[in-house]
């Protein structure tokens, strides 16, 4: 079966996931976390493109950048054979680092990319790394020397007043306190779960999800479950009762 062409985003602004194959780890020290940084900065800059944000996890990464002269493809290609090369020389490895293919979405509404910075910075949270996104020191989230030579700050504040951006940096949903350290699992506001619905699957209520093929039912319930809306909330957009959509998001594992 041919692959799905990769849509593009009218904005140029891409998010980008790049996950370690079989989910292995693809950071080991502090040194491989800034040499990915690096290589992505090479990368950026050869390729006329800007980074909005990122978050680096233990085994996979997040981008959200704007492409330039190039399309998103390459500007990945750019930053995986370099990375991957180093990393392998390193750590006497030969094969594959990341999967094979890339996970790309198009961003194009303001809107949706406050959703998605939001998202991006708060990864280490959910993971249970920090209790705050601005404690974790691979994502854009923490200001310092090195993001700035890496995120176009100006490109940044263009698309989205710095006040909005301090704003969003202060939400609560960025330090979940003692409820993640509680272990509960952490959620998002029913707006950002409506937007992220629209993202996903296409569907912008109920009525248009109620439409869709049974796999892509369950493919956008896994993922949206996987990012963090709650069942009452998955319950509240798709029309299904709490126990349907419990039901389609174990579904969707296999």
């Amino acid at each position: 079966m041919p692959r799905q062409r990769r849509k593009l985003s009218e904005s140029g602004i891409h998010h980008v996931m790049m996950r370690g194959v079989n989910r292995c780890a693809i950071f080991l020290e502090e040194a491989d976390y800034r040499r990915f940084l690096e290589v992505l900065s090479v990368a950026v800059r050869l390729s006329g493109c800007h980074v909005l944000a990122y978050c680096l996890m233990p085994n996979h990464v997040h981008l959200v950048l704007r492409t330039g002269e190039e399309q998103i493809g390459q500007v990945i290609k750019r930053v995986g054979v370099r990375y991957v090369g180093w990393f392998n020389l390193k750590y006497s490895r030969v094969g594959h680092l990341f999967q094979d293919r890339f996970r790309s979405e198009p961003v194009d509404s303001d809107a949706y990319l406050l959703v998605l910075l939001r998202y991006v910075w708060n990864n280490p949270v959910e993971a249970g790394i920090v209790g705050r996104a601005e404690d974790y020191p691979w994502s854009s989230r923490r200001h310092w020397e090195l993001v700035r030579c890496v995120v176009d700050h100006a490109e940044l504040e263009r698309l989205i007043p710095a006040d909005e951006l301090n704003e969003l940096g202060a939400e609560p949903s960025l330090s979940l306190g003692p409820r993640h350290r509680s272990g509960r699992r952490p959620r998002i506001a029913d707006d950002d779960a409506q937007l992220l619905l629209v993202r996903v699957c296409g569907a912008a209520d109920m009525h248009e999800f109620a439409r869709l093929a049974a796999p892509a039912q369950r493919r956008a319930i896994r993922e949206l479950f996987d990012r963090s809306v709650s069942y009452r909330q998955l319950a509240h957009l798709t029309g299904l009762s709490v126990t349907q959509v419990r039901r389609m998001q174990i579904a969707g594992q296999d």
